[in-house]
């Protein structure tokens, strides 16, 4: 028997999909271990081996494909215990990464701060040596300020060093000197430079992204190595990939060299599973709600495709690799309900995660959190959370509530947990309209997915807000990035700077500099085990208005010479992504072409998700029985049939209110919604009907 899995590790829970050769998937859940993931994804992978019969050994050599999302990166950057890191830059240009772009991320803010630059002051250090715009060497390296700049590094216990320097972008040679100096004087320290991180325009940009990628690199290298190292012996024979902040996968080996790339790697294989959705049910416009334990996480699918963005930040870091344009705010289920200094009620962002986590869960939480007032509100049953594996303590949650909440501010009970509720509803409302509102679409025209574990008790209210009218909860909505994982295709992103105007564009030279810069990104994919002819190269063109300050990223032909005719639909397509994402474009103007980028994407067999049962089961048989649930509609609790899950199938319709649970998820139906179960297993849930 082949098999395919995916391991997501998030902030609480690290979940796992594996789909067997009929297409049927087996999803199994376990509290993470944030002192050292690899326990828990352990924990989960022996569940799974345990299902399925075999020991561990046999297991792991049965799989196909493995592919694992990581916070390690994530984590590393926002808790600020990354490596100790030195720069070595051009002298005199030391201060590039804390001045920024020099100017205020929010003028509105009057107490905006900026967090602390990853590398301090007297670890960045200045080489004599100046390549200028064309490429051209006109200082030469100064050899004997690397080697200093390395004496300091050692006597300070540096662990980790990122070199870049001006203009490298279109002349590497100075860097990769740097590079080989570095590595004899500091043998075995992690070392990243710009020219091979990101080599294109823009100074900041670059600095940033490649002291982002030294800072967390040798965790991630610690981790990974280990981890793959472990699932060598125990038995993996194939390839272990991890996935990207883009949405695709690379091997182990690729996310250490180029580890800023993994800084979304959960959340974007969801966005990808959401795709997958999007083809399979026919309904290519869907805003994917991801809630989990600690973050929430939104992506717009518009026309079964989502948004790369090349302006993403981290904790206030720049890090300008590709990335799925994910919005993620501090609301999970394991978020902190609090009391501001004017005693106003706030939720998040902060959050108990796995350790301590929830007052409920009995492991020295002490904080009200979301999953306390769910399981208080009758949400969520205390006897079969996780299906029946985890005790949780209603006792505990009730303390919690009432000392940090409820008598602090004069209020029930039942009303300190409704708003609670309420309040991180509206925090994931507004996380959504990022997405929709503020990126000019419509969220009425859009149908919602609730994926991870908490969110479909939250979903229809967040719908109501927002003006959507459906929400769809996917069969394995508990472990949906995991699953996403499967339908991931290898993906590899490069860029190059390229100064070009529109018109006037010089076409032999740039097809020249694409054709060179495809040959480097196709062997680049082959090293990743990838047969050519499961190949594909993509092209992308980084285009702006003259004298713009921003650009826009345009997809430009593929798999041919770009000609006149070619150059007039770059120009067309850019003047029309210009108009929807600013309102206005302006044909007359003059273009130029910063970037050109190459996606060397390499597919890989997807999971052939199966159709469910095509018999209509009795509804009365998923009946479960009856529990007090508390609506805000009602403004009371109210009896609430709850259904299982499992004895659900396609043509069920279950009316408002009810609950439906199953061992990893608990689906609440709100007053004023209908639910009704189609062909492949999925909850959908629809306003009205």
């Amino acid at each position: 028997m082949r098999l395919r899995m995916g391991v997501d590790t998030g902030g609480t829970f690290t979940d796992c999909v594996v789909i067997d050769e009929a297409g049927v998937a087996h999803t199994f859940k376990e509290l993470s271990t944030p002192k050292d993931p690899s326990i828990g994804l352990y924990n989960v992978i022996n569940k799974a081996a345990e299902a399925f019969g075999q020991s561990l050994q046999d297991f792991l050599g049965e799989l196909d494909f493995f592919a694992h999302g990581t916070t390690v990166a994530t984590n590393t950057l926002l808790t600020g215990t990354g490596a100790k890191t030195g720069l070595i830059c051009t002298k005199g240009f030391r201060d590039t990464i804390e001045m920024r772009r020099a100017h205020k991320d929010n003028i509105w803010d009057l107490f905006l701060a900026v967090p602390e630059p990853l590398v301090p002051r007297y670890l960045r250090i200045g080489v004599q040596e100046r390549i200028d715009y064309s490429g051209k060497v006109i200082v030469p390296l100064d050899e004997a300020d690397v080697r200093a700049a390395c004496a300091v590094f050692k006597s300070e216990g540096v662990e980790a060093v990122a070199v870049a320097t001006l203009f490298s972008f279109l002349n590497p040679e100075h860097e990769q000197r740097i590079r080989d100096i570095v590595r004899e004087e500091l043998p075995g320290v992690f070392l990243s430079i710009s020219s091979d991180v990101l080599p294109q325009i823009r100074e900041y940009e670059r600095a940033s992204t490649t002291a982002a990628n030294a800072y967390v690199g040798p965790k991630l290298t610690v981790y990974l190595s280990n981890l793959e190292r472990k699932l060598r012996n125990d038995g993996l024979r194939r390839a272990f990939y991890v996935t990207a902040s883009n949405g695709g996968v690379m091997t182990a080996e690729t996310a250490i060299r180029h580890a800023s790339a993994t800084l979304l790697s959960g959340p974007a294989a969801g966005a990808v599973g959401a795709m997958y959705f999007a083809e399979l049910l026919g309904n290519r416009n869907l805003i994917l709600m991801d809630m989990g334990g600690t973050s929430f996480d939104v992506t717009l699918i518009n026309d079964a495709n989502v948004t790369l963005s090349t302006e993403g930040e981290i904790a206030g870091y720049r890090v300008a690799k590709p990335m799925i344009d994910i919005n993620t705010v501090g609301a999970g289920g394991g978020s902190i309900g609090w009391l501001d200094k004017g005693g106003m009620l706030k939720v998040g962002p902060a959050s108990a995660g796995s350790d301590p986590g929830p007052a409920c869960y009995r492991l020295g939480g002490t904080e009200p959190t979301v999953t306390d007032v769910n399981l208080l509100l009758g949400y969520l049953n205390s006897g079969f959370f996780l299906g029946g594996e985890m005790e949780v303590d209603v006792q505990a949650a009730e303390t919690a509530v009432k000392t940090r909440i409820a008598d602090p501010l004069g209020m029930t009970m039942t009303d300190a947990c409704a708003g609670i509720f309420s309040i991180i509803n509206q925090n994931m409302a507004d996380a959504t309209k990022v997405v929709s509102v503020e990126r000019g679409h419509d969220p009425r025209e859009y149908a919602l997915i609730s994926a991870g574990g908490a969110c479909s008790i939250h979903a229809c209210k967040i719908a109501e807000e927002i003006g959507s009218s459906t929400v769809i909860v996917p069969k394995a909505a508990s472990v949906f990035c995991a699953l996403g994982m499967l339908e991931s295709d290898i993906r590899l992103d490069s860029v190059r700077s390229y100064a070009g105007q529109i018109p006037g564009l010089d076409l032999v030279n740039f097809n020249v500099a694409i054709v060179e810069a495809e040959e480097v990104a196709l062997a680049e994919l082959l090293q990743e085990g990838v047969e050519k002819e499961r190949a594909k190269l993509l092209r992308f063109a980084d285009i702006r208005y003259a004298g713009q300050h921003h650009e826009v990223t345009v997809e430009i032909p593929h798999e041919c010479e770009i000609d006149a005719g070619h150059v007039g639909e770059i120009a067309d397509a850019f003047h029309r992504a210009h108009e929807r994402l600013y309102t206005y474009s302006t044909p007359e103007t003059p273009l130029e072409i910063m970037n050109f980028r190459i996606t060397a994407v390499g597919s890989v067999d997807k999971a052939d998700i199966s159709a469910d049962r095509d018999d209509t089961p009795d509804l009365g048989a998923a009946i479960k029985g009856e529990r007090k649930v508390y609506f805000e509609s009602a403004g009371d609790f109210v009896n609430t049939v709850v259904y299982d899950r499992t004895k659900l199938g396609p043509g069920n319709v279950i009316p408002a209110p009810a609950i439906i649970e199953e061992r990893i998820t608990t689906v609440v139906v709100h007053p004023g919604w209908s639910a009704r179960v189609d062909g492949f297993g999925n909850v959908i849930m629809e306003e009205g009907r």
